[in-house]
């Protein structure tokens, strides 16, 4: 009997993953990159790398610390990353902003009024670039949000991930549901045209019916977009169990068809939105995103570059201080440069994972052969996990559930084995 496939392997949103970036032998000068993409359209992100409470599930860049003075520091050294950067980046056209952590709204008002005195160095404001923040419930107070809403910010995204206490106990996390639902109320009547839940399944001890309850409550509160995440038990983190892939899947699937009957559209694996989708919100693979802040990626057409990767707090803490002592912030240390053959797989991976699928046409006059030749998407098609849809080769429903494992399966073995070699 064939063993089952897995549906589970490992996040796949972007391409290479940061654990195939290196070291270069010296620096390498962002001009010239910066150059190539002048006259694009561009992402502009900054990293607060700091939490009140480290999540037990949590392998992102970010340090535990309420420390004011440091985060001070901090603040003023993306202050000046941004200052070197801004006059190379004229070129570009900033249609997007986001600030993620960590949890940024652990942020006082002052410097949130700093971050965007900041952005507007590069010529951004939330008042004529789609802006996005990231907060927890603790920080999801009535004035950090009113100043947000009057700053013109477009979209809140606030993780929860379980309305039930032993679910948050069992993530180590703190279970305060009258902060929960005392945040979720005050986001819901400010009105944020964009409003985004996050929440996990797979959580150990978790069942369908205990998830379709936190998902019911997080529709009280009439989010119009849910990002639903299975929980994986990943290096560095302190989770050492789930449930099981098919407890996962089911719970996913209960979930899928839950949310489309209230009328949300599915546009991968993970997001679903109640708001007017349009073709601007496609990932093509070669966007442009610059990052300010340790922590942060930044891509840049062949130049993917980030802080070094790194899951343990004293490490993080190590880079943080890394950050805070550079003096030139007009070159990259560390990163990736990515071939043709690389720059095709991403287009595969980030195309294929969205709802719109890939444009056959415009693969092929991009990298001049047509994608019904390549040997993977046949394999995939038999399996019913594909198909051609109006000049489009995309997931159906079900192979949007293996997204995770249909992903991986487009990994170079290049990429592959400098992620099974990383060192954290």
């Amino acid at each position: 009997m064939n063993q089952p496939l897995p549906r589970y392997v490992d996040y796949m949103y972007s391409y290479p993953h940061k654990t195939a970036y290196r070291s270069f032998p010296s620096p390498v000068s962002l001009l010239p990159y910066l150059e190539q993409v002048e006259e694009q359209k561009a992402s502009l992100y900054f990293h607060i790398p700091f939490c009140s409470h480290k999540c037990g599930y949590c392998n992102l860049f970010s340090l535990q610390t309420n420390r004011a003075d440091y985060i001070a520091t901090y603040l003023e050294t993306l202050h000046k990353q941004a200052q070197q950067l801004s006059p190379l980046t004229t070129g570009l056209i900033f249609n997007s902003f986001a600030i993620g952590g960590g949890t940024p709204l652990l942020l006082t008002v002052s410097q949130l009024e700093y971050l965007l005195e900041t952005a507007a160095l590069f010529g951004v404001h939330p008042s004529h670039a789609f802006t996005s923040i990231e907060t927890s419930p603790e920080y999801a107070d009535p004035a950090r949000l009113t100043w947000l809403k009057q700053a013109g910010v477009a979209r809140i995204s606030i993780g929860i991930q379980s309305f039930l206490n032993e679910e948050l106990t069992a993530l180590k996390r703190r279970p305060r549901q009258d902060t929960i639902n005392q945040a979720l109320e005050t986001i819901r009547k400010m009105e944020f045209p964009f409003f985004n839940i996050d929440l996990i399944y797979g959580i150990k001890g978790q069942t369908v019916d205990s998830f379709l309850y936190s998902l019911e409550q997080a529709l009280l509160f009439q989010p119009n977009e849910l990002f639903i995440y299975p929980l994986y038990v990943r290096q560095g983190t302190a989770i050492t169990e789930r449930e099981s892939d098919d407890v996962c899947f089911r719970m996913y699937c209960a979930a899928r068809d839950l949310l489309k009957d209230r009328g949300f559209l599915q546009t991968s694996m993970r997001r679903f939105i109640h708001h007017p989708s349009t073709d601007a919100e496609i990932s093509c693979g070669d966007e442009v995103m610059l990052s300010c802040g340790s922590g942060g990626r930044s891509y840049l057409g062949h130049l993917h570059y980030a802080t070094r990767y790194t899951v343990s707090q004293h490490c993080i803490a190590g880079e943080i201080d890394d950050y805070v002592g550079t003096a030139d912030f007009t070159v990259a240390r560390n990163g990736f440069i990515l071939s043709q053959e690389e720059r095709r797989q991403r287009f595969i991976i980030k195309n294929l994972m969205y709802y719109m699928g890939l444009d056959k046409a415009e693969y092929e006059r991009r990298f001049g052969e047509s994608p019904d030749d390549i040997p993977l998407f046949r394999q995939l098609a038999e399996r019913q996990w594909i198909e051609n849809t109006d000049g489009r080769i995309c997931l159906t429903s079900e192979g949007m559930g293996y997204s995770d494992y249909i992903g991986q399966l487009f990994i170079t073995p290049e990429i592959r084995g400098l992620m099974e070699t990383y060192s954290y």
